[in-house]
């Protein structure tokens, strides 16, 4: 499937989402929204993909909003109506059923860098470059910042990359707990391809139940948790796919 702004092509169990705009380095804007909402919501029903990479064409990731799609002759009222939008497709990619990689070349800036930390994994080539840059700029953090950032490393990190809004490299990111991993630009694809071969190989309703208990953690109690495990384990326990994934552990073992 080719669309004016995405690309979307399947390989099995991957789906690879690719944001087109190379021009713009990959901007944000309503009609990019638009097409990757319809995309998330498409593939959320599709019982043969399990695992979704994102990506961005000619280089890089996505540079963040495109502020003249933005800001141009907007109310406080019409940016927000934006914002929301904005802020569904964040949800969207943290609601999905499957696993979400990000493989960042190049920039990921403001609302890109934030819509890539929103996947379950990133990959970023080592000269990737990662910028909370909305302080730079004279705007707060959006696309799921606030929520995310002082999640993936702690408020006192959050809190440097936010009011400083410096540039990391892959490295450095990596290096910080900010993303999963990193790799040489020229291992980047292969990277992500063994990292999506094997979560394609995972009973999807594992991997989507997983999913869903790790984005309520930090709302639960020690309590609800254990009661949520024990609610989905339950169900899950009954489950064909459980059943299957449990024969085949036990016939593997049998062959060693």
């Amino acid at each position: 499937m080719v669309g004016r702004n995405i690309s979307i092509k399947h390989n099995g169990a991957a789906c690879t989402i690719e944001m087109n705009n190379p021009g713009k380095m990959n901007a944000l804007t309503g009609e990019v929204i638009g097409e990757l909402q319809a995309a998330l919501t498409d593939i959320s029903a599709d019982r043969e993909t399990r695992v979704v990479v994102l990506q961005g064409a000619g280089g890089n990731f996505c540079s963040g909003a495109d502020l003249a799609f933005l800001g141009a002759n907007c109310t406080p009222q019409d940016s927000y109506r934006v914002m929301e939008r904005v802020g569904g497709l964040i949800k969207s990619m943290r609601e999905l059923p499957q696993p979400v990689i990000c493989k960042v070349r190049g920039v990921a800036y403001g609302g890109g860098a934030n819509l890539a930390l929103s996947g379950d994994f990133v990959i970023a080539a080592h000269g990737a470059r990662i910028c909370e840059v909305f302080v730079n700029v004279g705007l707060t953090l959006d696309c799921g910042g606030t929520y995310l950032l002082p999640r993936l490393i702690g408020m006192m990190q959050a809190r440097a990359l936010a009011l400083l809004g410096e540039e990391l490299d892959g490295k450095t990111a990596a290096a910080m707990g900010l993303i999963y991993k990193c790799c040489p630009d020229e291992e980047l694809d292969r990277e992500v391809d063994s990292l999506a071969a094997i979560l394609s190989r995972k009973p999807r309703s594992a991997l989507a139940t997983i999913k869903k208990g790790l984005n309520r953690s930090f709302d639960m109690t020690l309590d609800e948790a254990l009661d949520w495990e024990a609610s989905y384990q339950s169900l899950l326990l009954q489950g064909a796919e459980h059943k299957q994934a449990l024969a085949a552990l036990l016939e593997s073992k049998k062959k060693k």
